[in-house]
Formats: C-alpha cells, sequence, structure tokens
C-alpha cells in the first residue's frame, strides 16, 4: 500500500448493537463518497483490508456502517480505530475541482517568503486547516478557504495564501 494513493475519509469509532454495525467518524460531515458504490479500504499502523459496504446509515447522530463480512460485535470490535481510506482517483477531478487532499505535499508561501510543507488538512465544522510543517519542523494551522488563495499551482506544488498576521507568532 502507498499511502499517498489513498484519501482517508473517516475513521471507525467502535460497534454498535450485535450484528457488526460500527460508528463512524468523517472529517468531512459534506462528503458523499460513501454513496457511490467504491472498495473501501479499513486501515491501521500494520493492516489494510478491503471491505464493501453492506449498509450504511447517515442519519443518526452518529453514522453507522456495516460491511459485508462483519457480522457480528466481536468481529466489529477488531475494527475499532481503523481509518477509512479510499483511492484517490475517485476523485477525478472535473472542471477544475479542487479536493483538500491535493493541497498535501505543497509549499505553502505568504508571498515571496516560504512557510513549509502542508503535512496535513484537518477538517473541522467550522473551518479546513493547512498542517504545515515549517523548515526547523514547527507546525502551523493554517485555515484555508477559497478567500485566502492567491495562487495554486498542483503541478508544481506551489500555494500562495493571504497573509493572516499573527498566524505564525508562537
Amino acid at each position: 500500500m502507498n499511502i499517498k494513493d489513498y484519501v482517508f475519509i473517516g475513521e471507525i469509532i467502535k460497534p454498535h448493537g450485535l450484528n457488526g454495525h460500527l460508528k463512524f467518524f468523517f472529517y468531512n460531515e459534506k462528503s458523499d463518497v460513501l454513496k457511490k458504490n467504491i472498495l473501501i479500504h479499513l486501515v491501521n499502523e500494520s493492516v489494510n483490508e478491503k471491505l464493501k459496504v453492506e449498509s450504511l446509515n447517515l442519519k443518526s447522530t452518529i453514522p453507522l456502517i456495516k460491511f459485508f463480512g462483519i457480522n457480528n460485535r466481536n468481529k466489529a470490535n477488531d475494527y475499532r480505530r481503523f481509518k477509512i481510506a479510499v483511492f484517490k482517483s475517485i476523485f477525478e477531478s472535473q472542471d477544475n475541482d479542487l479536493y483538500l487532499f491535493n493541497f498535501i505535499d505543497c509549499q505553502v508561501f505568504f508571498g515571496k517568503r516560504i512557510i513549509g510543507n502542508v503535512i496535513n488538512v484537518n477538517s473541522f465544522s467550522g473551518n479546513d486547516l493547512l498542517e504545515v510543517e515549517s523548515e526547523d519542523n514547527k507546525i502551523f494551522l493554517i485555515p484555508i478557504n477559497k478567500s485566502l488563495i492567491k495562487f495554486f499551482d498542483i503541478k508544481n506544488r506551489k500555494l500562495e495564501i493571504e497573509e493572516i498576521e499573527g498566524i505564525l507568532d508562537l
């Protein structure tokens, strides 16, 4: 498994009930990727297992998912804290669509000043944050939205954003 080929869309929280259902957390609540007929990967440090979705309940307070082959609570418990991943290729860009994962591995600039490289993107209900690591290994969380992007070169992995006063002061 090459980690760069995957997009992590959520995480299993814990089993629910006796029949193999699992509570899970979506990293991006607006995601509709699980509505598509795609192969899901459950991943932890040592396991990458391909599973097909049997049922999905996104209407409950905490979403529930059930996979074929997981039919009891004990088996479901084995997947506690696994990350849910899909292949990046299912997000084929149309009409220049951008996805948050497109920013990972980009150099971030405030004007001509290099801030660092995007190592992760965190989605929260209020904001999406770029996790940027500087050359001196400091981590910065920088809010990102369309109005802050000055220039994005996906081919050369460069992102210039509006300078936010005080964001780098630690």
